[in-house]
């Protein structure tokens, strides 16, 4: 009967590992019907032109490039101009440039947290009235928007930038709790004159798996207050120890904009198979900021162990939810009958001694 029962347990320790994995695949799956959204949105007869400031580095640039000295403030002009016939309402933000995890420089994130390493935040500088949230437009008009700057009191090197993004506020088109959101922007760079190189660094190596498939993350930051551009970027993942390359990506024309911290997925198609492996990153660029061409090389390990393997597996099948919810059942059924096997034996060994 002790045997019996030893049995019975492991039959028990057999499935938590598969319970496991199907819960994390029905969570997965949710969050696969929650990212669908139409693409279609409704288009906006809006331009946004921004005006010459008196501390523009170059007055041939269409953004605002300005070298201001420590404490001393100025105003950014925009024109808004509404083509159309009918009234819009737009918001007007200042935001903070992001790298995509494209690898490249983004105006389009307003709700990223400020970097680690980022001492001004743009919004931090520029006193957008509460207004300017929720402005109206007539039609057939063009409307003079004033947005005042202060810089830092401290010198710093390198460069502050950012973009005044303009949404339109319409009716988005939604599918699962999803909107369309869009805007212009208008970059904005700001500086002391002191020059500073880029920097990366590696941060963290992880496995990821969502409604695009399972992938290999690599977190880089750029720590210093500078643009980096002309690159080239490239990672590729290998067993421990050994220098075979199982998965593989490269982005060409990367760049990466000043203080940020961005996520690059290597793609893992196939099944994954549990174990300890290395992920191995390298950043070329011919950015002139450099005398030459600069490469970083960075590698870091990481593990994948035998139950997340298998949820990884699994949540590339397709499997319909109404399976897991038979084999759920199924797991149910037979705790419960190994419960009542056990209780009965129990129950039998107690009859015995009396």
């Amino acid at each position: 009967m002790v045997e019996s029962v030893r049995d019975m347990r492991k039959i028990k320790l057999w499935w938590l590992p598969v319970l496991l994995a199907i819960f994390g695949v029905v969570i997965g799956t949710s969050h696969s019907v929650n990212a669908a959204s139409s693409k279609s949105y409704e288009e906006v007869p809006l331009s946004v032109i921004p005006v010459k400031n008196p501390y523009q580095v170059n007055a041939n640039t269409a953004f605002y490039d300005l070298e201001i000295q420590p404490g001393k403030s100025t105003e950014l002009q925009m024109k808004l101009a509404n083509k159309g016939t009918k009234a819009i309402v737009v918001d007007m933000q200042a935001i903070t440039s992001t790298t995509s995890t494209g690898s490249q420089i983004s105006y389009a994130n307003t709700t990223q947290p400020k970097d680690s390493s980022l001492a001004h935040p743009l919004s931090s500088l520029i006193k957008i009235p509460d207004a300017y949230h929720k402005l109206t437009i007539p039609g057939q008009s063009t409307a003079l928007f004033h947005m005042p700057i202060t810089m830092p009191t401290q010198k710093f090197r390198g460069i502050i930038l950012g973009a005044i993004r303009v949404s339109p506020v319409v009716k988005k088109s939604t599918q699962a709790g999803i909107g369309n959101t869009y805007g212009y922007a208008v970059a904005v760079r700001l500086s002391n004159g002191l020059s500073e190189q880029p920097d990366l660094r590696l941060k963290q190596v992880g496995v990821v798996n969502d409604f695009t498939g399972t992938a290999v993350t690599a977190t880089l930051q750029n720590y210093k207050a500078s643009m980096l551009r002309n690159g080239k970027l490239s990672t590729r993942v290998t067993k421990q120890g050994q220098n075979r390359t199982l998965k593989a990506l490269t982005v060409n024309a990367a760049s990466a904009a000043p203080n940020s911290t961005w996520t690059v997925k290597t793609p893992w198609d196939g099944a994954v198979a549990p174990g300890d492996y290395t992920m191995h990153v390298k950043y070329t660029t011919t950015d002139p900021q450099f005398s030459g061409t600069k490469v970083w090389n960075f590698s870091r390990n990481f593990h994948i162990s035998t139950v997340d393997a298998a949820r990884y597996n699994l949540s590339q099948l397709n499997i319909p939810w109404w399976v897991y919810l038979i084999l759920a059942i199924i797991l149910l059924l037979l705790i419960i009958v190994i419960v009542l096997l056990v209780k009965r034996r129990k129950e039998a060994n107690h009859r015995e001694k009396e």
